[in-house]
């Protein structure tokens, strides 16, 4: 049994970390279902970021820095093809001395391969729908199998357990393209 003092030490050292000021690190957004990112997305695709770059726009009333990513499309799993390339805009990135990270965005790393459902945007832009929510790495898990991860800026979700995240991250490519050509499949 602890002594006196020490549980006295104990109680004193938690209550105190109760009261000190911590950062908050993530967004909260309700979790979008796999039916609900197809009926919003044109198409999901394999691609890779080649390029990017950043600038000022107006968006709403605000300025914003406001990323455009070349993405190769590797492979068109489901929907209409947007062709060899694609034109991704992102909200968030660095201008100068200045950056702005946008929480649940979409963040694509160049080089980087993933699993995004596209939504036409104007200007022969696209956006990715449900911002992170619609984007997946793809990584090599220990064995050699590639599979999805969530976006690395994801939001914490409500009604996680239906959400696309939940059953798409850490699935096998071949398993998770059948689920994506299943939804798409089937009527918006």
């Amino acid at each position: 049994m602890p002594s006196r003092r020490a549980l006295l030490s104990w109680t004193l050292g938690s209550s105190v970390s109760l009261l000190l000021p911590t950062p908050a690190l993530a967004s909260v957004a309700r979790g979008l279902s796999l039916a609900e990112l197809r009926q919003g997305s044109r198409c999901c695709v394999h691609g890779t970021a080649l390029t990017a770059q950043s600038r000022w726009e107006t968006v709403g009333r605000s300025r914003r820095i406001v990323t455009t990513t070349r993405l190769r499309v590797e492979q068109t799993i489901a929907g209409q093809s947007p062709g060899a390339e694609a034109l991704v805009r992102t909200l968030g990135g660095q201008v100068g001395d200045v950056g702005q990270i946008v929480h649940g965005e979409a963040f694509l790393i160049l080089g980087q391969t993933a699993t995004l459902f596209l939504l036409p945007e104007h200007q022969g832009l696209h956006g990715v729908m449900g911002m992170a929510q619609g984007h997946f790495p793809i990584f090599t898990d220990e064995r050699g199998a590639r599979r999805l991860r969530r976006s690395p800026r994801a939001p914490e979700l409500i009604d996680a357990d239906k959400s696309a995240s939940k059953l798409l991250a850490g699935r096998a490519l071949p398993d998770a393209e059948r689920l994506i050509s299943e939804a798409f499949a089937r009527e918006k």
